[in-house]
């Protein structure tokens, strides 16, 4: 077989050339049409998390103005200051007021109702579309390589803040040692009521535990905007415990021993229980109470937002005192704010410590669970104060 010119192999080989050179530029552009869509995908991919975080920042920031004055312009203002102060692709966010709407979210069904008679939520909607103030996202390689040159981005198409609500019990001191310092303690409990109740939302609840040696439930949980006259009245009435047992009801000295039948005996829960003893301080007691109901989705709403505010002015103890009975109750108390922790509830602790006692202060403040925060003062008159500024500190629960 004869050998080949070196001229046609030459050619040959020029010719394998010019085939790998059209193969290549084939190849090339398509890899480039892919590198755009992925460049352009991720860059509308940034700015759809742009445009969800100045939602989130307007939604949020709408229902805590709600919380604090409950004005719907208001609240529509600051969500489009706080829409503003984001970006999208590199120039400011803007939302119409239209895509700002107040409504109704229901925990159960988890959803949004526009129409509602109530207000306890906010849909915010951020796009980046043709339509709207912030205009088309110009993409970036878009239009050379592939598809158009422009395209709507949205935040996800919404988003949602809800408040939830707040169910509140006060588990009250009511021993013997509580009575010099009742009166404080009341106007500390209405006005404890009087701010829930200027600042309160719908499904706002509040109630009240009263304890000595046991504990009962005074105040059922209760709506504070249907219920506010009724609990007020009820709570105008708040004493120290009832003892309207013999010997206390003997006639002496003009008038009848301690007489308040609305308040619980104090002897309940004594150990032992002769009518010659007071039943002693039992804060595990009412703490469990409270926690019976919070954990009783009959009564407690399971979305709550859930707070004990505990006030007392003294150590757990019994009545005579026995090491092993005051422990126990001690303990008692710890492990009933571990339950209260353990099922979302936190824990205001409010100690009257007249005299000092390191024990009690130690105790009180060893209770303190979640946001709960503790507070002690030595001036019974401080007391409304104090309940008034933890009222203040419960704090506003958004659901997105």
């Amino acid at each position: 077989m004869p050998v080949p010119p070196l001229y046609a192999l030459r050619r040959a080989a020029a010719s394998r050339r010019g085939s790998y050179a059209i193969i290549f530029a084939v190849t090339f552009s398509i890899l480039l049409g892919f590198a755009a869509i992925a460049i352009d995908s991720s860059y509308m991919r940034l700015v759809q998390l742009q445009a969800q975080n100045a939602a989130d920042a307007g939604a949020h920031g709408a229902m805590v103005q709600l919380r604090l004055d409950g004005d719907e312009d208001n609240a529509r203002a600051v969500a489009a200051e706080l829409v503003e102060a984001n970006t999208l692709a590199g120039q400011t966010a803007y939302v119409d007021s239209d895509d700002i709407v107040f409504g109704a979210w229901d925990y159960e069904d988890e959803t949004f109702d526009d129409s509602a008679t109530y207000t306890n939520a906010v849909r915010v909607n951020v796009a980046k579309a043709a339509s709207g103030p912030n205009g088309d996202l110009d993409l970036m390689l878009g239009g050379i390589y592939h598809g158009p040159a422009t395209t709507d981005v949205t935040a996800n198409d919404e988003t949602i803040s809800a408040l939830r609500f707040r169910e509140v019990l006060i588990v009250q001191d009511v021993t013997p040692s509580f009575a010099s310092e009742i009166d404080e303690a009341r106007d500390a409990t209405l006005a404890f009521l009087d701010y829930m109740y200027d600042n309160s939302f719908p499904g706002d609840s509040i109630g009240m535990v009263t304890f000595v040696g046991g504990a009962e439930v005074w105040t059922e949980l209760s709506y504070v905007e249907d219920e506010y006259p009724a609990i007020a009245s009820q709570w105008s009435t708040m004493d120290w415990c009832n003892r309207y047992y013999w010997p206390y009801t003997v006639y002496w000295g003009g008038s009848y021993a301690h007489y308040a039948p609305q308040m619980m005996n104090c002897n309940v829960g004594s150990a032992p229980a002769q009518w010659y003893y007071d039943s002693g301080t039992h804060q595990g007691a009412g703490l469990a109470a409270a926690m019976d109901i919070f954990l009783d989705d009959s009564i407690s709403n399971p979305s709550a937002l859930k707070t004990i505010v505990l006030v007392s002015d003294g150590k757990p103890q019994c009545v005579p005192s026995q090491t092993a009975c005051d422990a126990g109750r001690a303990a008692e108390g710890l492990d009933w704010a571990d339950e209260a922790a353990d099922n979302g509830v936190s824990i205001f602790s409010v100690s009257f410590n007249d005299t000092y006692n390191a024990t009690q202060s130690a105790y009180m403040e060893s209770l303190i669970r979640g946001y709960g925060t503790f507070y002690e003062t030595p001036d019974e008159s401080e007391l409304p104060e104090i309940l008034v500024e933890i009222a203040s500190k419960i704090p506003i629960a958004l659901v997105q």
